[in-house]
């Protein structure tokens, strides 16, 4: 797949098929991951990759409460959307994926932020490139102030939450949505 057409036809998929993804392949997604420009070429992430699922559903039924009582009085739009999903019986805000990875940085880098977001657009690229559907979550941030939580994803010493994105093998080919034309101010 050429790298155009990638980024073109990646969408976020939420539904998932009920099998793992091979080693191999996840070991590839993470690769092209490390391949991300980082500030210094320092490269400050780590990679926690879950794939038990009685583990995210605990952290999933943590969070939904917490976010729920979060958007009391939220409006319209996509707040009332995301409010219903939360409320919806069985919902996981890990969309039932087989594998979860959980970026983190290095806990002094101040550029981790953004270089692990470079990363995760990277590892998201080329999933869809293999045939592997995700999506970045960025709802399970409630999880991050609970230490008995946090302790279950066993990340290393120095690092801290960056991002989680969820990977499986897609039940669903989202169509794009209507993309807004870019503002270009030419100096």
């Amino acid at each position: 797949m050429e790298a155009l057409d990638a980024i073109m036809t990646r969408r976020s998929v939420r539904k998932f098929e009920d099998r793992q993804i091979p080693d191999e392949i996840l070991e590839k997604i993470i690769l092209a991951g490390t391949y991300a420009p980082s500030a210094l070429g320092i490269q400050p992430w780590a990679f926690v990759v879950v794939q038990d699922q009685g583990f995210l559903k605990k952290v999933s039924e943590y969070c939904i409460p917490i976010l729920l009582s979060h958007m009391k009085g939220s409006g319209e739009g996509m707040s009332q959307i995301f409010k219903e999903m939360l409320e919806s019986k069985n919902f996981s805000l890990y969309y039932n994926a087989p594998t979860v990875i959980l970026i983190v940085g290095q806990s002094k880098n101040r550029f981790k932020d953004i270089d692990c977001s470079l990363c995760a657009e990277n590892m998201m690229l080329a999933a869809h490139a293999l045939g592997i559907g995700s999506c970045f979550v960025g709802a399970t941030d409630p999880a991050y102030e609970n230490k008995e939580l946090m302790a279950g994803f066993k990340i290393p010493e120095g690092y801290s939450p960056i991002g989680t994105i969820v990977f499986g093998y897609p039940l669903e080919t989202p169509e794009a949505e209507g993309k807004i034309p870019p503002k270009i101010v030419r100096v």
